[in-house]
């Protein structure tokens, strides 16, 4: 049997713009004709548990300033030359701006494999290149179009020159837009002298004023709001960037642009399918998985299946007088080591968690390393981590996070006898070597 549907999950109340009844107690709220006292808790009770979907960024704790309106920055390419839906009219292949050399040997592939040949180019042009080929077979086996051609070595003949041409090294460009946001709690002076039978006990202000509770919550909302941009954000396009808007690349948009796996790991082989995957993309041994809960236990489940043929579930410093350990940190395989987390922001039932279908993502996996990039602004060649919030900053201004009060006493509302808080920052989200990230989704 399993979970009914209905009750099914509370999404409501949610915050409103205007105090409510659900906010404040009013006088239906007592019967004085009663002369009993009710039982009263006082206490503010988290039925939905902290509701803060911040962590995995603030968990990787790499922060750095910058002071313009744009992040650029270049990536090193692949040193060795490899040319994909190359065409062959007998001797000559055609491959738009390719980058081979005469007296460079190559070895040249059909699309499926079936058929690889060996040889060496006699002549070039910017898009094409003639090749003799080394094997009494001849290029015919490979066919005439969908040809993958790489460069293995060179060889040139006793008492000849070298190359005349050189290779210059090559880089991806890439761009990101810092992008600005806010937050905003106001209350009246009434009512942050007006005392209530709650007790609001939520991060560093405690007490019988409800305001504490709005200022808390608005602050944590503020902070979802942040995690939330750096990981869901898009650069605009269409009527957004028409009317000013150019919005900021999110990590759910950056690693689709990496590597994609369909659905969730579920046993070696999908392991293996990964690994030969990040083999070739850059081989970072080191592996963070942030995932949600049901990724989590997929992994878990797999593990177990793995060990229980030799082993079972009390090898793992089980006894009875303990609970079940039934649960797996990481793995290691190939030479990689893959360690797992749960990731609140992907199971909020009011937002990453409610989607479902080709939309849903079940993980994303973030490599522990860094990436050596040139920095187009300020120039000269760094050392990045793979992964970083970038805040504005320069001399005395730091965006990082600011908060402006304004209030009746210091005469900056206008005369409204009013208390506000706004909240703003400016940041961005980097990520250098998109390649070796990887998200798991549908």
């Amino acid at each position: 049997m399993g979970l009914l549907s209905s009750p099914g999950v509370i999404l409501t109340p949610s915050a409103s713009k205007v105090p409510t009844g659900e906010n404040y107690l009013g006088s239906d709220d007592f019967d004085f004709a009663n002369q009993y006292l009710p039982e009263l808790d006082k206490k503010m009770f988290k039925r939905f548990g902290s509701q803060d979907i911040t962590g995995m960024l603030k968990r990787l704790g790499k922060e750095k300033t910058f002071a313009s309106d744009k992040i650029l920055w270049k990536e090193e390419a692949r040193l060795r030359q490899l040319a994909t839906g190359v065409t062959r009219s007998s001797n000559d292949f055609t491959s738009v701006a390719h980058s081979f050399r005469v007296n460079e040997t190559i070895i040249a592939r059909n699309a499926d494999g079936s058929a690889v040949r060996q040889g060496m180019i006699t002549a070039v042009t910017d898009d094409t290149f003639t090749a003799l080929c080394g094997e009494s077979a001849g290029w015919t086996g490979i066919g005439t179009s969908a040809i993958a051609v790489f460069v293995d070595s060179n060889e040139f003949k006793k008492k000849t020159t070298g190359f005349d041409v050189s290779l210059d090294s090559q880089f991806a460009s890439f761009e990101q837009s810092p992008t600005i946001i806010k937050e905003y709690v106001d209350e009246s002076g009434s009512n942050m002298a007006q005392i209530t039978w709650l007790e609001v006990v939520d991060g560093p202000k405690t007490g019988y004023i409800w305001y504490f509770q709005n200022y808390n919550d608005t602050q944590k909302r503020f902070d979802n709001a942040i995690e939330s941009k750096l990981i869901r954000g898009k650069r605009w396009a269409g009527d957004l960037l028409a009317a000013g808007y150019e919005g900021t690349q999110g990590l759910i948009d950056i690693a689709r642009e990496g590597n994609i796996f369909e659905g969730q790991i579920a046993d070696l082989s999908d392991v293996d399918e990964v690994i030969e995957r990040m083999n070739v993309q850059g081989g970072i041994s080191e592996n963070y998985l942030y995932g949600t809960l049901s990724f989590g236990l997929s992994i878990d489940d797999f593990l177990q299946a793995e060990n229980v043929t030799g082993v079972s579930w009390g090898a793992f410093n089980n006894d009875e007088t303990m609970a079940l350990n039934l649960e797996f940190k990481g793995f290691q395989r190939g030479g990689y080591n893959f360690y797992k987390s749960r990731w609140g922001y992907l199971t909020d039932p009011t937002s990453e968690g409610s989607m479902v279908g080709a939309g849903k993502i079940h993980a994303i996996m973030i490599p522990s390393g860094s990436k050596t990039l040139r920095d187009q602004v300020n120039g000269g060649v760094t050392t990045e981590p793979m992964l970083q919030v970038r805040t504005r900053a320069y001399g005395m201004e730091n965006r990082t996070m600011k908060v402006a009060t304004r209030s009746f006493e210091k005469g900056t509302t206008g005369g409204q006898d009013i208390f506000i808080t706004d909240f703003l920052t400016e940041r961005a989200l980097q990520a250098c070597g998109r390649s070796n990230l990887m998200i798991f989704q549908s």
